[in-house]
């Protein structure tokens, strides 16, 4: 079975980081539907251009009026369960998951607030203090052990 359609050019995927030359330099050859490339066989040199190119298995087929204007096809013989491509594997939705089409944002910019007890202030309340396990506990655990007092 043959599957066929149109779609827009995905020929620059091809492109090579090149100046000048010919469509060869250009771009990435193949003569193999099963290889990523252009196709030799492609006509360029009189309007309009032919450009056939394989990319993902897909033949595509450019055809380049003299104004520019441009239309695209492809074809893909499906194979059915013996396509390499087909997955097989139980697809499910994740209801906690629906309409996220991002990566979250991470703001790595936290301020903590911390209590706002100095050392050197008065506690009026260490009155009540009557041994060491409330003092431990004695503002949430917090005390300060003072090593050298200079």
């Amino acid at each position: 079975m043959i599957v066929t359609g149109s779609s827009e050019s995905r020929l620059s995927e091809l492109r090579k980081y090149t100046i000048g030359g010919s469509i060869t330099t250009h771009y990435v050859i193949s003569s193999n539907p099963n290889v990523n490339g252009v196709s030799p066989s492609s006509q360029y040199s009189t309007y309009p251009y032919t450009i056939i190119y394989y990319l993902g298995r897909i033949t595509y087929t450019d055809i380049i009026q003299s104004n520019g204007d441009s239309t695209t096809t492809y074809s893909l013989t499906a194979q059915g369960t013996n396509n390499p491509i087909f997955i097989d594997t139980p697809i499910y939705q994740d209801p906690k998951k629906e309409n996220i089409i991002s990566n979250p944002k991470i703001d790595d910019d936290v301020f903590i607030v911390r209590q706002a007890l100095s050392v050197q202030e008065q506690n009026y309340r260490l009155q009540y203090v009557t041994n060491l396990v409330e003092l431990t506990t004695y503002a949430g655990g917090n005390y300060f052990n003072i090593i050298n007092n200079s």
